[in-house]
């Protein structure tokens, strides 16, 4: 049977999202299942600690070749090209894809040889085995970022031809790929099994994303001098590429903090993120990738109503998820690392540091959702230097604190820094741990985001009454419902948790998801009871459009000889 629903075309916002939402999830019960694999082989020890840093160049090209970035510099100019004459808009990615393989080719080449220079300053406190284990594993990976750049890049296409199934299944292969490396690969090879698998799965991602984009008839074109589409893109990316850039030095940044600390404190701190990554990975961007088009299409025709009430409509959706699942991360934190994670070599101690710096990321869980949104807002206006000026002050407001922080956590901090750092380490139950100072890099991280979103709505709101001469309606009551209802959801997740934890010992893994189930699911009824009691339209909304996506059944391709092949 032939995978026609690749090619169908999701034109609703909501149900877009939904098909996001489920195919972001499966994408991250993979990650959550690579994960598992990962810390149930190494635990939270130096093994991983160097895969993730081995990370952080190839992750840095990537944002540099607009990983991420891609359809928010491209999409506009591509719609406007699609929108007079489609052979102007097949010209004009060939010829972007073209010039940037050769590019990311160049530049990846580059990263290996100097990759020995780097690795020192980017995790100065591993030893030198260790940091020739990480340059061994970084350069395995450089090849990545030139396949990521081209996903991106016909990710332009697959978006403004709606194809979201191909978009949502790519990052799942992915993830499928890495799985693939822990467990075919690594024993083979060791730990240089883990980057080969990092390359399966960017090779699977950037084909699926490749097919679809020529199914409509774009290709990779004729290697020629820049010309002016590809100039202007250069131009409204060059902004953006830096904010990419500088999110993922940050990054680097707070790896660095870490390598100083206990050993596995890196490896803790990436767990925590990936986990804390889930919902905004499934709601955030979904709902980003799904509106960013309509945005920019009302934009482009001038219609500031429209291109507000698309925002609007955007954050309320976003928030709809993402502030209960916020509340019953911080609630359940214990429950979803040991669930997630606690196999093998990963230990208690392990579980309860990974738990509390998932808190303190959750915090930011609804700031880091919305945020993906708003910046794609700025680049629909076409303006680029803002989100770039914002970052950059946030970014090193967030490494400051997170090296204050870890410093007075750490035993051997001054008698005022550690008093104040076992009143931090009590706060999050780590109270009787030796080393909680990895809580300080999830804290100076969450302390960033929300400082960044803050300060990115100020000047998105006068950015856009400035452009449009209308300015955004106000919201309060719809998200004032959300948060009311999400606080009763953590409330009822609470009584739950406590209630079985006194009879119901979590000593197995059944235990633990069936007690995390049970009081999330007793949560998501008092949310959604709660929203029905407040009279909350955005419920009412996703469930007409769950209804039609999930109980409109079509009809069945008439291929289907009744298997599934």
């Amino acid at each position: 049977m032939r995978l026609s629903f690749l090619n169908q075309e999701v034109v609703n916002v909501h149900a877009a999202a939904l098909v996001l939402g489920a195919a972001g999830l499966a994408s991250r019960l993979v990650g959550v299942v690579r994960n598992r694999l990962l810390f149930a082989e190494f635990g939270a020890g130096r093994e991983l600690d160097i895969y993730y840093a081995a990370f952080q160049i190839p992750d840095f090209m990537a944002a540099v070749f607009l990983l991420g970035a891609a359809s928010a510099a491209i999409l506009p100019l591509f719609q406007e090209y699609l929108l007079k004459e489609k052979k102007k808009a097949q010209e004009f990615i060939g010829a972007l894809s073209s010039l940037f393989f050769l590019g990311a080719l160049a530049a990846s080449l580059t990263a290996f040889f100097v990759a020995p220079a780097v690795i020192p300053l980017a995790a100065p406190g591993f030893s030198a085995d260790e940091q020739a284990l990480t340059v061994a594993l970084t350069r395995i990976m450089l090849f990545s970022p030139v396949l990521f750049g081209l996903s991106g890049i016909f990710s332009v296409v697959v978006q403004s031809y709606q194809l979201f199934f191909v978009y949502a299944l790519a990052p799942i292969l992915y993830n499928l790929g890495i799985v693939l490396g822990i467990v075919w690969l690594v024993p083979l090879f060791g730990v240089h099994g883990l980057g080969m698998g990092v390359i399966l799965g960017a090779a699977a991602h950037s084909a699926l994303q490749f097919g679809a984009a020529a199914s409509r008839g774009f290709h990779f074109g004729a290697v020629r001098a820049p010309g002016p589409g590809v100039r202007r893109v250069l131009l409204l990316s060059f902004p953006r590429v830096l904010a990419m850039s500088l999110t993922q030095l940050t990054m680097m940044a707070l790896v660095a903090i870490g390598s100083l600390l206990e050993h596995g404190s890196v490896a803790v701190f990436s767990a925590a993120q990936d986990l804390y990554f889930v919902p905004i990975g499934v709601f955030g961007v979904s709902y980003a990738v799904a509106v960013f088009p309509r945005m920019a299409r009302s934009a482009a025709q001038g219609a500031g109503a429209d291109f507000f009430a698309e925002l609007a409509a955007g954050i309320r959706g976003i928030l709809f998820w993402v502030a209960p699942a916020a509340t019953l991360t911080i609630v359940l934190r214990a429950h979803i690392v040991r669930a997630a994670l606690g196999a093998g070599a990963f230990s208690w101690e392990d579980t309860r540091l990974t738990a509390a710096v998932l808190a303190s990321l959750a915090v930011a869980m609804a700031a880091g959702a919305v945020q993906t949104l708003l910046i794609r807002a700025f680049y629909a206006l076409g303006k680029t230097w803002l989100p770039l000026g914002v970052s950059v002050a946030t970014s090193l407001f967030s490494i400051g604190l997170a090296w204050v922080l870890t410093s007075l956590l750490a035993p051997s901090g001054r008698a005022a820094g550690s008093a104040f750092g076992r009143e931090v380490a009590a706060l999050f139950r780590l109270g009787d741990l030796p080393h909680p100072e990895v809580l300080g890099l999830g804290i100076g991280f969450a302390a960033g985001i929300i400082a960044n979103v803050i300060v990115l709505w100020i000047f998105l709101l006068r950015s856009g009454a400035a452009q449009f001469g209308v300015r955004s309606e106000r919201q309060q009551a719809a998200l004032g419902k959300i948060v009311i209802a999400a606080v009763l959801a953590g409330i009822a997740a609470y009584v739950v948790r406590v209630s079985f934890s006194e009879t119901v010992p979590l000593i197995t893994f059944t235990r633990v998801v069936g007690q995390g189930a049970a009081a999330a699911g007793a949560g998501m009824g008092v949310y959604w009871a709660a929203l029905a009691w407040l009279g909350s339209e955005d419920a009412a909304a996703m469930r007409r459009a769950a209804a039609r996506r999930l109980f409109s059944i079509g009809v069945l391709p008439r291929e289907w000889d009744g298997e599934l092949k």
